[in-house]
């Protein structure tokens, strides 16, 4: 379903006037980095992880599935084209700058987001059968630290890009992840009770 976003964005990026800038080839990378392990690597290591016994048959509604690529179709040409057509991005004295700080946001969040996975993955190896509290981390202060890094990235993207259509995306991101993020952190609440953890958060440290 996330794959769109790389083969578009590299179809789109070469016929845009930025395509030859190098500013646009940094810019354009951690948003292709992204969807990479996305696509691919996130993937693999969740097949090699998990269990022969615990591998389920695929059971995603086609209509959620349809939906999730015309997003990331969307997304893909939206993000693609403002990097590689519409940013100023010779003009921009700030350029590096914002580049520097969104990298650093962004590299946090993609950081928590692949070690919180993990982390879940290992829940998985344990075997032992049943449902666990993942610990440890950033799993000490939110319920879903994954979503946490998610938003980060985008936020750190939005920056980077300094656009409207950044923003949108991080806007949209929160709208997902946020109430998915409440909705696991009340259902840890009633499937462990009085054993979870009752200082934790949904997904903001210390705030929700």
């Amino acid at each position: 379903m996330e794959s769109p976003t790389i083969w578009l964005t590299l179809l789109l990026f070469p016929h845009g006037r930025n395509n030859t800038n190098p500013r646009a080839a940094v810019l354009i990378s951690p948003f292709l980095l992204h969807y990479l392990h996305r696509s691919f690597i996130y993937p693999l290591r969740l097949f090699l992880r998990t269990p022969t016994n615990q591998i389920k048959k695929p059971g995603f509604p086609v209509s959620i599935a349809l939906m999730a690529f015309g997003f990331n179709l969307l997304n893909a040409y939206l993000q693609g084209r403002w990097v590689s057509e519409y940013a100023d991005l010779d003009s921009d004295r700030w350029f590096w700058w914002r580049m520097a700080a969104g990298a650093v946001v962004f590299g946090g969040g993609a950081v928590a987001n692949v070690w919180s996975d993990s982390v879940l993955m290992g829940l998985k190896e344990g075997g032992g059968g049943g449902y666990k509290i993942p610990k440890g981390g950033l799993f000490e202060f939110v319920s879903c630290p994954n979503y946490f890094g998610e938003i980060m990235e985008w936020l750190g993207w939005a920056l980077m890009t300094w656009s409207w259509a950044g923003l949108g995306f991080f806007m949209y991101t929160c709208a997902n992840l946020v109430p998915r993020a409440v909705a696991n952190h009340k259902w840890y609440l009633e499937k462990f009770g009085e054993d979870y953890p009752k200082t934790r958060k949904s997904v903001i440290p210390f705030l929700y």
